[in-house]
């Protein structure tokens, strides 16, 4: 994984260094939790995400200005991680 598409820097520095605390390296792996966390989002999250790719605009700036938990996204993106290190 590259970068990340509509993301800004800070938050998509923000995943980074979660997965990589939680022991997750490999750009491959990082790819694959990029989507599966974007997946549970959706699930959780669905107008965010499809206005998120409608307007190309950062999906964690669209959460904190919809007062989303993110403490919440970060247990389960570490979670994932955890099992695909």
């Amino acid at each position: 994984m590259e970068k990340f598409r509509f993301t800004c820097a800070r938050h998509e520095q923000r995943f980074r260094d979660l997965v990589e605390r939680a022991g997750c390296t490999d750009p491959a792996k990082l790819d694959e939790l990029g989507r599966k966390t974007l997946a549970w989002i959706a699930t959780r999250y669905p107008r965010l995400v499809l206005d998120h790719f409608n307007e190309a605009s950062c999906l964690g700036c669209k959460l904190e200005a919809a007062h989303v938990d993110l403490a919440e996204i970060d247990r389960r993106t570490t979670e994932l991680a955890k099992k695909m290190r």
